[in-house]
């Protein structure tokens, strides 16, 4: 029944936020090869040469895609969707995260009454750049060599080569003249 079925999931989801919380204190104190280790085995793909600053928290690993040459600064947040299974976080090769980027891949859908859960794929093209502080929504792609001005919330597809920013974000300009 889905009474039981929605019990179990819980029960579930309480057990894996229990052990997390357990964990991610430890990946803190470990020194850089010993992060990227366990990384390589928590996430669904992991690159050559990523870097990923400490305090940077992941909700469900094995739903987030990183490629090589990735920089993850300082207190960025992961959160995919769980029960959606082809919804991901991914970051292509060569991107480029400033500090306390927050990435929601999961929410709810504000058109109907009752909220049902909605998510969809980030991806982060090819050498992107997002500026520090700025939130990143579930469906959007930041194309190839777009940058993403600091504090901006993109809720919509970014072109490539493109600047954006702002709440919500909006073109600025293009990336090169």
């Amino acid at each position: 029944s889905v009474s039981t079925n929605s019990r179990t999931s819980n029960l579930l989801f309480s057990y894996f936020s229990f052990l997390q919380t357990l964990v991610l204190p430890l990946l803190e104190i470990l020194p850089p090869f010993l992060r990227t280790l366990v990384f390589k085995l928590l996430f669904k793909e992991f690159g050559k040469n990523v870097f990923i600053d400490y305090k940077c928290y992941f909700r469900y690993p094995s739903k987030i895609k990183i490629g090589n040459n990735v920089s993850i600064n300082r207190g960025c947040e992961f959160y995919p969707s769980r029960q959606f299974k082809d919804a991901y976080i991914i970051l292509e090769d060569d991107s480029v995260l400033g500090p306390n980027i927050t990435f929601f891949g999961a929410g709810q859908d504000p058109t109907t009454p009752e909220l049902p859960d909605i998510a969809a794929t980030i991806r982060v093209a090819r050498g992107a750049y997002i500026g520090g502080n700025s939130t990143i929504r579930y469906g959007v792609t930041i194309g190839a060599g777009a940058v993403v001005a600091a504090g901006s919330v993109v809720t919509k597809d970014v072109p490539e080569n493109t600047v954006v920013g702002g709440v919500p974000a909006r073109t600025i300009k293009p990336r090169y003249n």
